[in-house]
């Protein structure tokens, strides 16, 4: 379990600088295989909240403005397949896929006119590659940061490519590594 600050990029420099990280966490289970003493392979299903803040305000052609700013809140079923390379006895580097899967969208706007769930208006399937570093503390408890770079565009509607960019930081206990 964890948390997540995460945005979405949108690959437009204006558009882009109005957009603010929103915090969320995440929260799953994993399972392990050792390899060998040096790498481990390691399968999760987490459940993360993701999604960003605009803080540019939204105006229909006229210049008049409907939106004053608003949050993305988007919940994802997530599934990182990482591969672990301990460089020491604890601390190791680890990198692998990661697809996800949108549960919900809701938009929340910042002067409250408008609330409403946009899921259909999102793509259902979210690729990505994942990539950190972390240290086994002892008794089970690992901790990890990673990054998560999308490369599948999030939403259907957009004639953008908006991918997905979250960092994770998390406290793990293996039950079986005690």
């Amino acid at each position: 379990m964890g948390l997540n600050i995460s945005k979405e990029y949108f690959g437009l420099k204006g558009l882009d600088e109005g957009i603010d990280f929103k915090a969320g966490f995440n929260v799953g289970v994993f399972g392990k295989y050792e390899v060998n003493h040096k790498f481990d392979i390691q399968a999760e299903l987490l459940y993360s909240q993701q999604g960003f803040k605009n803080n540019i305000p939204l105006t229909d052609y006229g210049g008049t403005v409907f939106l004053n700013g608003y949050k993305i809140s988007s919940h994802y079923l997530n599934i990182p397949l990482v591969l672990k390379y301990y460089t020491l006895k604890r601390l190791y580097i680890e990198a692998g896929p990661h697809v996800g899967f949108c549960l919900s969208s809701k938009i929340h706007p910042g002067d409250k006119m408008i609330e409403g769930d946009f899921k259909n208006d999102y793509n259902t399937t979210d690729f990505s590659l994942v990539g950190g570093i972390g240290a086994d503390i002892g008794y089970g408890l690992s901790v990890n940061a990673r990054y998560i770079h999308g490369f599948t565009d999030t939403q259907k509607l957009s004639n953008l490519n908006v991918q997905n960019r979250v960092i994770q930081i998390s406290l793990a206990y293996d039950l079986w590594d005690f």
